[in-house]
């Protein structure tokens, strides 16, 4: 991913170190690559959570990296499945907003295991 950076077009996130939204697709302290162009939700199909569209959402205090749905003002926040993180809800675009959909993820696969409840 390092050697195929495009500055010019993309922005790069962090998922934080508690952040287990989409674990163990994503795992925390990974690097994404976000397409800031694609921040509208679209119904798209999709046949596996691979395929599934994942944005990255800034919130007032923090960023999410997630599956989401928009229904009307309403932004919902899926989790995986596995995670056993809940869904959330905000008020969109004030308390959340589409950064873009994410692209390219650079991860550890291994070391930095979160502690799931």
């Amino acid at each position: 991913m390092v050697s195929h950076l495009n500055f010019g077009k993309a922005l790069y996130g962090y998922i934080g170190l508690e952040d287990l939204t989409l674990y163990p697709l994503l795992r925390p302290g990974s690097f994404v690559e976000i397409d800031s162009r694609q921040n509208k939700i679209k119904p798209v199909e999709w046949r596996t959570e691979f395929e599934r569209p994942i944005y990255f959402v800034e919130l007032r205090d923090a960023y999410i990296c997630s599956w989401c749905e928009l229904d009307g003002d309403q932004l919902t926040v899926i989790p995986h499945p596995q995670s056993k993180q809940e869904v959330r809800r905000f008020q969109y675009p004030t308390q959340a907003e589409i950064v873009g959909r994410v692209t390219a993820v650079a991860m550890r696969l291994v070391g930095l295991q979160p502690e799931l409840s």
